[in-house]
């Protein structure tokens, strides 16, 4: 990375943590029975990720909860590509901010201004602006993630191996096995 795009990145995160200190949202602890409304956070850089999430995101539906997907495309020529679905949200890096780094598409605004029971990040990369601006700034309950570059972004964080971090099939187990074994106090 650049000199100028690590200064831009600091400034990002720094006007990040500001803004999610400010952010007002009700904070409860809900599980995989108690939520009734679901939004999952996603790459879809892997075609094995996108397959495990849609049929996690299926699953969820069965159970009755609603479930919206947001999914991150590196290229916005890959957007043609993808199934229509009526829960499914694609934005690409067309739609972020250069100087900011954060998001512009309005797509992405409506998902983080849903106020989900639980909000789900299956994306890995840590360290990305644009990720944790829309962990941080999203009005949901509860929202896991695995560690992100702030602790300050997730309610519930999962602290994963790199390899298990990398299997999207294997952190969604992951997340089900916590979330299901936790009951609402």
């Amino acid at each position: 990375m650049d000199f100028l795009q690590n200064v831009r990145n600091n400034i990002g995160f720094w006007l990040l943590a500001k803004n999610v200190k400010k952010l007002k949202r009700e904070r409860a602890f809900n599980n995989l029975t108690t939520a009734s409304s679901v939004g999952i956070f996603f790459d879809t850089s892997d075609n094995e990720n996108v397959v495990a999430v849609i049929s996690f995101a299926e699953e969820l539906t069965k159970q009755g909860i609603t479930v919206n997907l947001l999914g991150k495309v590196i290229n916005a020529n890959v957007l043609k590509y993808f199934p229509k679905r009526d829960d499914l949200e694609l934005f690409s890096r067309a739609d972020v901010t250069a100087f900011s780094g954060y998001p512009k598409a309005e797509v992405v605004n409506t998902f983080m201004s849903k106020d989900f029971d639980i909000l789900i990040n299956l994306s890995i990369d840590k360290d990305d602006l644009c990720d944790n601006y829309i962990i941080g700034m999203s009005k949901a309950k509860l929202k896991v993630s695995a560690k992100l570059k702030s602790d300050d972004y997730a309610d519930f964080i999962l602290q994963l191996s790199p390899e298990n971090l990398r299997n999207t099939q294997k952190f969604i187990e992951y997340i089900k096995e916590y979330l299901s074994a936790f009951s609402k106090a």
